[in-house]
């Protein structure tokens, strides 16, 4: 496996990890990473936008992530993206894909996992209206 640039190196260590940190995310990708984990998982919602127990927006999710928060986003995704998944509250391998087909379509990094370029990218479902985060919330 090839050694990390300095570059990377100094930018690994800005994030606090180190380079074996990043080459096991790599070779994982569907856990969340050292990089992830600093910014709050999605723990509830705020009947909407999947949300952290703070109230902030700003979160992670992903594989094996379950609960309201989930289920907001599935719902959205449906409603709006025209993903056709079930709305079951569980982040599995259909709820994955329908985030990796958000994320090829906007052009964003794609990783099949729930994050603020995610949520920005796409429309959420808000009455009978699709509505941008920016729009809404942001």
């Amino acid at each position: 496996m090839p050694r990390a640039t300095n570059g990377t190196n100094r930018a690994l260590k800005a994030l606090g990890l180190a380079a074996a940190s990043a080459t096991a995310a790599l070779a994982f990708p569907l856990t969340a990473t050292a990089a992830t984990t600093a910014i709050p998982s999605c723990t509830t919602t705020d009947g909407v936008i999947p949300a952290s127990s703070s109230g902030s927006h700003h979160c992670v999710m992903g594989v094996g992530n379950g609960g309201s928060p989930v289920t907001a986003l599935q719902r959205s995704l449906r409603a709006c993206e025209g993903q056709s998944i079930a709305v079951d509250g569980i982040y599995g391998p259909a709820t994955r894909n329908a985030v990796l087909n958000v994320q090829r379509r906007a052009g964003i990094s794609q990783d099949g996992v729930y994050g603020p370029q995610t949520r920005n990218a796409m429309s959420w479902h808000v009455g009978a209206d699709c509505v941008s985060y920016q729009y809404g919330w942001g």
